[in-house]
């Protein structure tokens, strides 16, 4: 980690693009320096600054010429913007810091890639991913492309959260405090997805050691970590193709069994549904229909069911397995 650093950008009106690029770089250095300014205002060593959003640098991406030699995010038709020449340029450097597991590296760059930077570089690009792809599908109407526009509209996103930090029109708030307020909001984003990232991954191998041990079409987690997206990356493995309910300790207390999916995409594509008189009921009235003495729900869309103890958990299991669909 750099013990100090110094980082310019633009001032005036503040996006997500140059807080989440400022809080990124600021993870990989003990103190930094952030001054804000205009075209005329670089700083007259570029070489002791990390400049980015303003300048025309290889970090800045408003010219015809930055967008040309910037490209795109591979894979996609999204313009890279400031935040994620930032992410692509500096990553190893933020990740060692972050005492990231070099093995990880690399999908811990595509998943914070996808589920973080493509959304600030694109929204400050101004481009729709959904109007892209409608747009080469000469099939549909314009009325109803325009009715799944309407229908597609995030419109509380993290760059409207961030662009909120700044200073109201009526607001004494000084535009500097406000920026670093916003860096310092969007930093613990940044952090809490990075932990979520490389604790998934930490997980990796107790998920797939729990696969291994299922029996009965039911796989049982002492202690729970996020076990979806490794239970349906297994395809070649018929002990995980085989895993109906996945048992599990809840947050709230007692014990969760969850069904498992056919297909991701499809939250109700259930591998074996639980009885369908159980949706929705609760307390007494699950009790009473299923024969476990401490059944608590089963939720009404019947992804999710559970009890009070780790036995009962898994005699629901047991009832719903030997249920017939």
């Amino acid at each position: 980690m750099r013990t100090e650093l110094k980082l310019f950008t633009h001032d005036g009106l503040f996006h997500a693009d140059e807080v989440f690029a400022t809080a990124l770089l600021s993870l990989m250095s003990e103190q930094i320096q952030v001054v804000r300014g205009g075209d005329n205002e670089l700083p007259e060593d570029p070489e002791n600054w990390i400049i980015y959003d303003i300048g025309g640098g290889e970090l800045d991406h408003h010219s015809p010429e930055n967008k040309a030699a910037n490209g795109f995010h591979p894979g996609t038709a999204i313009p890279y913007a400031s935040c994620g020449l930032v992410w692509r340029k500096y990553y190893q450097e933020i990740l060692e810091a972050e005492n990231c597991p070099e093995e990880y590296m690399d999908i811990v760059y595509q998943r914070f890639e996808n589920s973080v930077i493509l959304g600030i570089d694109a929204e400050d690009n101004g481009f729709n991913p959904v109007a892209d792809a409608l747009s080469a599908m000469p099939g549909i109407r314009d009325e109803q492309k325009q009715e799944i526009l309407f229908q597609a509209r995030t419109g509380f996103t993290v760059s409207q959260v961030i662009k909120d930090f700044n200073p109201t029109w009526n607001s004494d708030l000084n535009h500097y405090d406000a920026f670093m307020d916003a860096v310092s909001y969007a930093k613990d984003i940044i952090l809490n997805r990075l932990d979520s990232i490389i604790s998934s991954l930490d997980g990796r191998d107790y998920v797939l050691r729990c696969i291994d041990y299922s029996a009965n079409h039911i796989m049982i987690m002492d202690q729970f970590a996020p076990w979806e997206g490794v239970l349906y990356s297994q395809s070649r493995n018929p002990k995980a193709g085989d895993i109906w309910y996945v048992v599990s300790p809840a947050l709230r207390g007692g014990w969760n069994i969850q069904c498992a999916l056919e297909d991701m995409a499809d939250r109700t594509s259930y591998r074996h549904p639980f009885p369908r008189e159980w949706y929705g009921l609760r307390g007494e009235a699950l009790q009473e229909a299923s024969g476990v003495p401490s059944a608590i729900f089963c939720h009404v869309s019947g992804f999710l069911a559970g009890a009070g103890s780790e036995t009962d958990a898994l005699q629901l299991a047991a009832i719903a397995v030997k249920q017939q669909n």
